[in-house]
C-alpha cells in the first residue's frame, strides 16, 4: 500500500491517560516520517494546548500542518500561522447560547490561548486540565463575541449531552457543525468545520489523494475523518460507532501503543525498524 499522509487523533488516541505521548509511539512516528510519510495531528485542541505535543514528535518544521479546534483551523505546525480559519458568526454566536443556556447548560469558548466560560464549574475546570489552557469567567457577549467564534463547548454529563446533542443537530441543521468531542463535550463548529472535511480540503493542498490517507481516531468527532480516508483505523478503545466504521481497528488501546501498532501494521507493512 502507498500511505502518504498519517492524520492522528491525539487525546484517547495518541496521548495516554497521562496525558503524554509514549516512547513507542513517538518512535513509530520518527519510522513513518522516515520512510517519507507526512504527519498531521488533527484534534479538537487549538494550536496552544497542541503545540507541546508538535515539539515532542518534531514536528516543528516548515512543511507540517495542524488540523486544530476539530477542523475549523489548519495551521502551520512550526508557528501556528493559519492556513484556513472559520467562524461562527456573531450573530449565530447570540442565538447558539440563548438555546443552549435555555437548556439548563452553560458554555466555554476559547479566545487568545484562553478558555473563558459562562461558569467556573467541574466542567470547565476539567477542560482547563485537559487543555492546559487559563480559565477565566466569560466577560459580557456582546464583547466576547465581537467578530464571532471558531467554537462552542457545550460540557454535562454523558447522558444529558447526548441528548443535548440531538435537539441541537436539528435546531443547528444548515447552520453549524454539532459534535461530541468526548461523551461529556459537546462542540459547536462553523458548516465544513470537521476533521473530515478540514482533512480533505489540507489533503487537496498538498497533492495527496484521500486514498492514499490513513487515519487514527477513537471518538465521534475522528468520525469524519476515519470514513473520509482510504485507511481509516481506531485503537481498541474507540467508540463502538468509530471501531465499526474503520477500516483496521487495533488489537491495542491508546494505553497500550495502538498508534505505534497501526503505524507499523499498516502505514509501513510490518516493518520495525530496530533503530529510528
Amino acid at each position: 500500500m502507498d500511505i502518504s499522509l498519517i492524520a492522528l487523533d491525539l487525546d484517547d488516541t495518541l496521548l495516554d491517560s497521562e496525558l503524554d505521548i509514549s516512547k513507542a509511539n513517538i518512535e513509530a512516528v520518527a519510522a513513518a516520517e522516515k520512510a517519507g510519510i507526512e504527519i498531521v495531528l488533527a484534534s479538537g485542541r487549538n494550536y496552544r494546548s497542541m503545540k507541546k505535543y508538535v515539539l515532542v514528535l518534531g514536528l516543528d518544521r516548515p512543511g507540517n500542518y495542524l488540523v486544530c479546534s476539530n477542523g475549523a483551523e489548519t495551521l502551520e505546525a512550526m508557528n501556528g500561522v493559519h492556513v484556513e480559519r472559520l467562524f461562527l458568526t456573531e450573530a449565530f454566536c447570540h442565538e447558539a447560547v440563548s438555546i443552549v443556556e435555555s437548556h439548563g447548560f452553560s458554555w466555554q469558548v476559547y479566545l487568545e490561548d484562553r478558555i473563558y466560560a459562562s461558569e467556573l464549574n467541574d466542567w470547565a475546570l476539567l477542560d482547563q486540565r485537559l487543555s492546559g489552557l487559563p480559565l477565566l469567567p466569560s466577560p459580557p457577549k456582546d464583547k466576547l463575541f465581537k467578530g464571532g467564534q471558531i467554537k462552542f463547548v457545550i460540557p454535562g454529563d454523558p447522558e444529558s449531552i447526548a441528548q443535548l446533542n440531538d435537539i441541537l443537530a436539528k435546531t443547528f441543521e444548515g447552520k453549524a457543525v454539532v459534535v461530541t468531542s468526548k461523551p461529556y463535550f459537546l462542540e459547536i463548529l462553523p458548516l465544513g468545520a470537521d476533521k473530515g472535511s478540514a482533512l480533505r480540503r489540507l489533503s487537496a493542498k498538498l497533492g495527496i489523494g484521500m486514498d492514499r490517507v490513513m487515519v487514527v481516531g477513537d471518538a465521534m468527532n475522528d468520525l469524519g475523518m476515519i470514513t473520509a480516508a482510504g485507511w481509516g483505523c481506531a485503537p481498541a478503545n474507540a467508540r463502538d460507532e468509530v471501531k465499526k466504521a474503520a477500516r483496521v481497528v487495533s488489537l491495542k488501546t491508546n494505553e497500550e501503543d495502538a498508534v505505534a501498532d497501526l503505524i507499523y501494521s499498516v502505514a509501513l507493512g510490518g516493518r520495525r525498524p530496530k533503530t529510528v
